[in-house]
C-alpha cells in the first residue's frame, strides 16, 4: 500500500543507489588501471567488496534504517507510547515496524556485481565459503544496526539527534573500501570503536580471501557484544522516558 502511494520515492531510491555504486565502480576501474592491487585486494576482489557493501546497505535500508531514523520524532511526539505498550519486544517493533521493499531490488544489483566479480576473477565460491559469507553478512548488519541504534537512543535526552545520520554517513563513506587500506587512527576506529569497516571487510574476506580464525572470532564476539550493549541502552533509556500520558 505504501509503495502504491509513493511510487516516485520507490524509483528514486533505486536509481540513487544504482548511480552511487556505478560511480564507485568507475572510480575503482580508474584506480586499477594504474595498479594491480590495493592493500592486497585485486581488481575483482575489490568489485566483490563493493557488491557486498551494496547488498548490506540495501538490506539495511530495507529493514532498520528508516525506522531508526524516525525514532527521535517518535519520542518527541509521544508516539513511542504506542510501541512500548504492545505485547511484543519494543526494540524489535520500533526497529522493524516498516520495511522498504524497493531496497531488495537494489540488493539484486549487488548480487549481480559479486557474481560478475567471481566469474571474471576466476574465484571459486565453495558451499562452505558461501555459508560463511551469509553468516558474515548477517553479523555485519547486526554491527551496523547496533551502533546506529545506540546513537539514536541519545534522542531520549537531546532535542535533536540529526547528527546520528551524519555519523552513519561518514562511516559508510570510509567503509566503501576495505579496512585494510587504512592505517593508524582511522583503521582503529573502523575496526574496534565503530566497526563498520571491520564488518564489511570480514564479510568479503570470508568469501574470496583467506581469513584468520582469531579475526573472525573477534568479529562474531564484537557483533553480539555491541548488540547486547544496544539492548542495555534501550532498556536504560525507557526507564528514563517520560511518556506522553505522564
Amino acid at each position: 500500500m505504501k509503495m502504491a502511494a509513493y511510487k516516485f520515492n520507490f524509483f528514486t531510491v533505486f536509481l540513487t543507489i544504482t548511480a552511487y555504486f556505478s560511480v564507485q565502480l568507475i572510480f575503482m576501474h580508474l584506480v586499477y588501471s594504474n595498479v594491480d592491487s590495493l592493500a592486497g585486494w585485486t581488481r575483482y576482489e575489490m568489485f566483490f567488496y563493493i557488491g557486498t557493501f551494496n547488498i548490506i546497505d540495501s538490506l539495511w535500508t530495507f529493514g532498520p534504517f528508516f525506522n531508526l531514523l524516525a525514532i527521535p520524532g517518535v519520542i518527541r511526539s509521544g508516539a513511542l507510547d504506542y510501541y512500548i505498550t504492545k505485547p511484543v519486544n519494543s526494540q524489535f517493533l520500533i526497529s522493524l515496524r516498516n520495511v522498504d521493499p524497493g531496497s531488495i531490488i537494489s540488493a539484486l544489483a549487488g548480487v549481480t556485481l559479486i557474481t560478475f566479480a567471481l566469474i571474471q576473477g576466476g574465484m571459486e565460491l565453495t558451499y562452505a565459503r558461501a555459508g560463511l559469507y551469509i553468516v558474515s553478512i548477517f553479523h555485519a548488519l547486526l554491527i551496523q544496526y547496533s551502533v546506529y541504534f545506540i546513537f539514536t537512543c541519545l534522542a531520549f535526552w537531546l532535542v535533536k539527534a540529526d547528527f546520528v545520520d551524519s555519523i552513519h554517513g561518514i562511516l559508510c563513506y570510509f567503509s566503501t573500501r576495505p579496512v585494510d587500506i587504512y592505517k593508524g587512527f582511522i583503521r582503529f576506529v573502523l575496526s574496534y570503536v565503530l566497526p563498520y569497516g571491520l564488518a564489511l571487510t570480514v564479510a568479503s574476506k570470508a568469501a574470496v580471501k583467506t581469513i584468520q580464525f582469531p579475526e573472525y572470532t573477534l568479529f562474531l564476539i564484537l557483533s553480539w557484544s555491541i548488540f547486547a550493549v544496544s539492548v542495555g541502552v534501550w532498556r536504560f533509556s525507557l526507564k528514563h522516558y517520560s511518556s506522553a500520558s505522564s
